[in-house]
């Protein structure tokens, strides 16, 4: 799908929640945020514009993926698609207005380049000749408005327009799974246990970022 087609599903399958506050919350993501725009990360997975619409999508298949496969089955029996929306769709929504472009000094190898290029630009390295170039790329910025983490800001963003149920509440909030710092281990697995589907959407979160996704693109699925 390219970028347009995204927003759009982004924007069908989130109109099929019918929750009070959604309509708010679409508002503020559409109106107050970068979220149709922003990376996923900075450097790891889907670093480029609209890389975090693309992730979120690509969590959303993966997730309902699973309710085809028989161990989960009783994990996802009862589970409302809207919920499932909820979790997948809004998940890394911490991460609007996280990121800014900037610059930065790097090597490149390309032939073309190197052959267009100054004979007193280009450097030699183990590699073989090389130009330093500059390049966009984005950091994580300084001024964030809500430092409150990962998991536990999405919840917040979320909840200040449209009400979470506990089940949601907890996927979200421990999505990043044994990512976290090892003194919320017991916590994650406490959870994990409580609420399965918190496994589930990390698991989903994983698939994601590590087998579909490369740090510019993204695998179909």
């Amino acid at each position: 799908m390219n970028h347009k087609e995204n927003i759009q599903r982004f924007q069908y399958l989130m109109n099929t929640v019918q929750r009070e506050g959604k309509y708010e919350l679409m508002r503020y993501i559409s109106e107050k945020t970068d979220f149709y725009f922003a990376p996923a990360s900075t450097n790891f997975h889907l670093a480029c514009e609209g890389g975090l619409l693309q992730h979120s999508l690509n969590v959303y298949n993966c997730l309902v993926s699973k309710k085809n496969i028989a161990i989960w089955k009783k994990v996802f029996d009862g589970m409302s698609d809207e919920s499932l929306i909820i979790m997948s769709l809004l998940h890394d929504l911490c991460k609007a207005n996280f990121y800014i472009k900037s610059y930065k000094n790097q090597k490149t190898y390309d032939s073309n380049k190197i052959a267009a290029a100054q004979k007193r630009d280009i450097k030699h390295d183990e590699l073989g000749d090389y130009l330093w170039e500059t390049v966009e790329r984005y950091q994580i910025n300084d001024d964030d408005q809500i430092p409150l983490g990962h998991g536990e800001k999405s919840c917040l963003i979320i909840q200040g327009f449209m009400k979470l149920r506990m089940n949601e509440v907890m996927a979200i909030r421990w999505h990043m799974g044994f990512s976290e710092d090892k003194s919320q281990y017991y916590a994650i697995g406490s959870a994990m246990e409580k609420y399965p589907i918190v496994l589930a959407l990390y698991e989903a979160d994983l698939e994601a970022s590590k087998l579909l996704e490369d740090v510019f693109g993204s695998k179909e699925i």
